[in-house]
């Protein structure tokens, strides 16, 4: 309903200024710029009900991005309140006022915790417990010095460390890794429903690194986890069964901490053998980091929520299928697929009567795998076409190369005729690189030579 003149006289200050309302009781009206009242509510002190992001409506009216809300407000004594807010929705039936407001649950950061350890348990392991770096004044100014910031951030400073490491190794399905990547960037995806997330311990996150430092802050302490490297994780001799945050890990057994401090460091890369030159000042201070570790031996993390964590759907690590093979075959599955995916292609084309012998088509089909090492002959397979080029005002018809698949070539050659085409004629330009730019000064060129577009940040485009 609409807002009638008594209230549209009343003070008023708009939604985003807020936090100047009156310290007051009062009612007060949430009004869009059509003067349609979409809330009326009360408050014992007006500028704490709608202090930072604490009203329960204020999601439901900053969603409405089109809408420029503004808070009017009549002030009413405390005794009042009540009977007077209930008038006013009588009389004016605002949108909102009677409809659920959908609550987000936020779960505490110890849920996050225990979920996570739950899911990395069978790669992982307790490195260590670390006293307060705050303590350590020569470690801090080290840390300073080396370039290592992130080790003495204030908000870490007081607080004890419980280092984590998980054994890549076990991850690494297959010849890249990739299995193992998408497996922990699921675990440490970030959560909007959740008072806290693991961060990035520190922003060197190199794409050489398989898993860039994490850490949590929860209950008093800090989490960090690292990777440690195959040849390190080779020293653990024993690990005792042990719990953190309710949930049950190994943690490495004492004598085994004493030999990784005496070979290891503990670097932004993670647990790693040391180098034979000791001189190296950050390699210095990557020993210091491991050596003011001690074991585990008891859960410091207690639990306060203590929620249930799902496990009813674990993050699986997911399978390399080139590790697999097809049974009715017996070739890897990757071998398996290209076969099939031939076959089909096949029948497809025989389907429509193309002619196979076309562009080569049938040298590419006929090439059917006969073991596991069987790759596909990227001759075979790709052909170059020319695309005419529709960048607008130039003099000539420019054509830019490109690659395409055969087979597909062949299928929708007839569909690609009016801008595609095998051969240009010999007065016609082929764009080779493309440099483009914000302002629109651009020059032309001759045959097969560089054209050039030219504006303001420039970074190639290669066809």
């Amino acid at each position: 309903m609409n807002a009638d003149e008594d209230i549209l006289q009343l003070p008023h200050i708009a939604l985003k200024n807020r936090a100047i309302l009156p310290e007051l009781s009062g009612i007060y009206y949430v009004i869009d710029e059509k003067f349609i009242i979409w809330y009326i509510g009360k408050a014992k002190n007006l500028r704490a009900r709608w202090a930072g992001d604490s009203h329960h409506r204020l999601d439901q009216l900053q969603k409405q991005r089109k809408k420029l809300f503004t808070i009017y407000y009549e002030l009413v004594p405390e005794s009042l309140l009540d009977v007077t807010e209930q008038q006013r929705i009588e009389q004016h039936s605002p949108q909102l006022n009677g409809t659920q407001v959908k609550v987000k649950k936020l779960h505490p950061t110890e849920t996050l915790l225990r979920e996570t350890l739950a899911n990395l348990a069978p790669y992982s392991f307790i490195l260590g417990v670390e006293s307060a770096r705050k303590q350590d004044l020569k470690f801090i100014e080290d840390a300073m010095y080396r370039g290592a910031n992130w080790r003495i951030k204030k908000a870490i400073l007081p607080l004890t460390v419980i280092h984590i490491c998980i054994n890549v190794s076990e991850l690494w399905i297959g010849k890249n890794g990739n299995s193992g990547i998408r497996f922990l960037n699921k675990i440490f995806r970030k959560r909007s429903n959740y008072s806290n997330n693991w961060n990035f311990a520190c922003k060197d996150d190199s794409k050489y690194q398989f898993l860039p430092p994490r850490r949590l802050l929860v209950n008093g302490f800090v989490i960090e986890v690292y990777e440690i490297k195959p040849e390190a994780f080779e020293l653990i001799q024993y690990y005792e069964l042990i719990k953190l945050a309710n949930v049950e890990m190994r943690a490495v057994d004492e004598d085994s901490l004493v030999i990784l401090k005496n070979k290891c460091l503990l670097s932004h890369l993670g647990v790693c053998l040391a180098t034979e030159n000791q001189d190296y000042p950050y390699d210095q201070l990557s020993r210091k980091a491991i050596e003011r570790i001690y074991p585990y031996k008891q859960d410091l993390v207690k639990v306060i929520f203590n929620e249930e964590i799902d496990l009813s759907k674990p993050q699986v690590l997911p399978t390399d299928t080139r590790t697999l093979r097809d049974s009715n075959t017996g070739f890897l599955v990757r071998i398996a697929n290209i076969a099939n995916k031939k076959k089909y292609l096949t029948a497809l084309l025989n389907e429509r009567g193309l002619d196979l012998n076309r562009y080569g088509v049938n040298k590419y089909l006929e090439s059917i795998p006969k073991d596991d090492n069987y790759v596909d002959n990227i001759g075979d397979k790709r052909m170059i076409v020319f695309i005419k080029s529709f960048l607008w005002n130039f003099q000539n018809v420019f054509w830019v190369a490109t690659t395409v698949d055969t087979v597909f070539w062949l299928l929708l050659e007839t569909y690609l005729s009016d801008f595609a085409k095998l051969k240009r004629d010999e007065e016609e330009g082929t764009a080779k690189t493309v440099y483009i730019f914000t302002k629109k000064n651009y020059t032309t060129c001759d045959t097969d030579c560089h054209l050039k577009w030219e504006m303001e940040s420039s970074y190639p485009i290669w066809f």
